[in-house]
Formats: structure tokens, sequence, C-alpha cells
């Protein structure tokens, strides 16, 4: 029987948190805007910049947005979500998207406007 570390890998690792964690061909990580959060960005600003570090995060994990999962999207004000939605249709325009799920959070900082969490396919190290 494998060990546990040998099927969970972390990714930027620190006593409070992981950037990502993969485990049997499964990638989980969350998102925010580009630190320190610009409370003066749009939604749809701070979403872009968001999306632009889950692209990195996904091809870190070895993974991409086709082969995301499920999406979990916290907003500040869910009447944000039409503005929240162009810009994720845009990212999603060249495959087939997620499941995925839209709610109003309060978040960590009153700066930020939108979080996104993500479960996806990554190669399993089981296999190689």
């Amino acid at each position: 029987m494998m060990e546990l570390e040998n099927l969970v890998e972390r990714f930027g690792a620190s006593a409070r948190a992981s950037l990502a964690v993969t485990h049997e061909g499964t990638g989980y990580f969350a998102v925010t805007p580009k630190a320190p959060y610009d409370g003066e960005l749009s939604t749809a600003e701070q979403a872009r910049q968001l999306f632009e570090k889950a692209d990195a995060r996904l091809k870190e994990i070895g993974s991409g947005r086709d082969r995301m999962v499920f999406a979990a999207i916290l907003l500040r004000d869910i009447g944000d979500v039409a503005s929240f939605n162009a810009e994720w249709d845009t990212w999603m325009k060249d495959v087939a998207p997620p499941a995925r799920a839209c709610f109003e959070a309060k978040l960590a900082s009153p700066a930020m406007k939108v979080e996104l969490i993500v479960i996806c396919a990554v190669p399993d190290k089981r296999a190689g």
C-alpha cells in the first residue's frame, strides 16, 4: 500500500495552507485576484486577474481549463454575477465548461470581490 505522501502532492505549501493539492488524479485549489487586492477594480477586472492566476495554477499542477471538473465562484456581491459571467464566458469560450456553483460570500478582504475554487483532473502519480 502506498504511503499518503506518495499519493498527495502539495504545491506552495506553507504552515497554513498549500496553493494546490493533487491526489489520485484530482487537483484542488483556490485562487483570488492579484494581491494586494485593489478594491477600486470592478468584479470583472478582478475576475480577469483571478483567471490569469488560475491558468498558471492549472499549468503548474499539470492540468488545464479543459480538465476542470467543478468550479465554485464566491462573489462579494451576487449583483455582480452578470459581469463575472461575461468574463467567465470569455475565459471558457474554447473549452467545455465544468460544473459550477456561484455564491455570495463575505470574503477575507473587503477589497476582494471574487474568489474561485477549482477541482480538476491531473495526471495520476500512481500511473507512473
